[in-house]
């Protein structure tokens, strides 16, 4: 007896150490596509230029931008539509874009959202003339609130990998005639330092320089630097990741709450993503990057029956998974049918923050 309860726990304590290990083969990244940093452009006041000229552009790389609108302004709602339509993110800028929102907070946002139908909802704000309203109303009707440049308010105008250290305070950097950032190497060296800090810098931009800007007339930037930026965006896509800064905001509160549970057999891998944010707001259900460590040279993956895309890179093995959108599998693609469907073995649980 003796003899099997010294057994008994030696195959415990194996079992432990198996887990463990497993435990650590799964990673949320930092940024989607684990990249080096995050950017997000913004543009303001629904000029017309933003879709005929400024979302063209944005297209030409894959990249999308935020656009806020003022909804007494009667912008373009069909062609802001079908930017929306494209995966960029139309946001509030106000109903009627006066000194100060305050009292505007959720009436712009459901009026805008009556105009603009898009997958996240209205989900973030931007405050004319950058003056904060009702912090306490901006928190109950979005995830983000934008502001002018921190540096302007005594703060950092580049933010950590953790955000604004307040949602209703997000800042972003002026651009054009009035604003610091003027050309190509203006907007990159930003992204630079986004880059090298693991952070997230945003831009704030109206119209642009000999275009049709109508009432967005304040601070007009050359819109060829705004092409250069993001060609060098692109050129560095392994680096740093381009997004609306609402989905910016979503993937860094998932990423901050979310957590891993996980089984294993020898031909596959079992996970769940989740995270217990959702709230009237958001569903928070943007895709978080993850990376599973692996020696397998091939494999497919599937959330909720459906294959996702996924690619293996130096013993790792990458994908974009929902929180809360069921089962993750990951299965060996060399093996046999029956071998990476089979049960799980020696499976361990696994809690994993970034």
């Amino acid at each position: 007896m003796k003899f099997n309860k010294i057994s008994i726990t030696a195959i415990a304590v194996a079992m432990f150490a198996a887990g463990s290990a497993f435990a650590q083969n799964a990673e949320i990244g930092t940024w989607a596509g684990f990249r080096k940093g995050a950017a997000s452009f913004t543009f303001d006041d629904g000029a017309p230029s933003q879709v005929s000229d400024c979302g063209p552009v944005f297209d030409k790389y894959g990249y999308k931008g935020t656009f806020n609108l003022v909804y007494n302004w009667n912008p373009n709602w069909s062609g802001f539509q079908s930017l929306a339509d494209s995966g960029h993110e139309i946001a509030s800028h106000s109903n009627s874009h006066g000194n100060n929102m305050s009292g505007e907070e959720a009436s712009s946002k459901t009026n805008i959202g009556g105009k603009i139908k898009q997958k996240y909802g209205i989900i973030t704000v931007a405050y004319p003339n950058c003056n904060v309203p009702n912090e306490r109303a901006v928190l109950q009707n979005y995830i983000v609130g934008r502001i002018c440049n921190g540096s302007w308010q005594g703060m950092s105008d580049i933010m950590g990998k953790n955000g604004p250290s307040n949602w209703a305070k997000t800042p972003a950097i002026m651009t054009g005639a009035e604003g610091q950032i003027k050309s190509t190497n203006d907007f990159t060296g930003q992204m630079q330092k986004a880059v090298q800090s693991n952070g997230w810098v945003a831009f704030l931009t109206h119209g642009f320089q000999g275009k049709n800007n109508g009432p967005a007339t304040y601070s007009p930037t050359d819109l060829n630097a705004i092409d250069g930026a993001l060609k060098w965006a692109k050129q560095n896509d392994k680096d740093i990741w381009v997004a609306p800064m609402g989905f910016v905001a979503m993937y860094i509160k998932e990423r901050n709450a979310a957590k891993i549970q996980g089984q294993s057999s020898s031909n596959s891998m079992t996970f769940e993503l989740s995270h217990n944010i959702a709230d009237s707001i958001s569903k928070y259900d943007y895709p978080l990057s993850i990376r599973v460590k692996s020696d397998w040279s091939k494999a497919e993956v599937t959330q909720n029956g459906a294959k996702i895309e996924s690619k293996i890179e130096s013993g790792y093995i990458y994908f974009d998974a929902v929180p809360n959108g069921g089962k993750i599998v990951v299965s060996n693609g060399n093996a046999s049918s029956g071998g990476s469907t089979g049960g799980s073995t020696g499976g361990s649980v696994l809690e994993m923050y970034p």
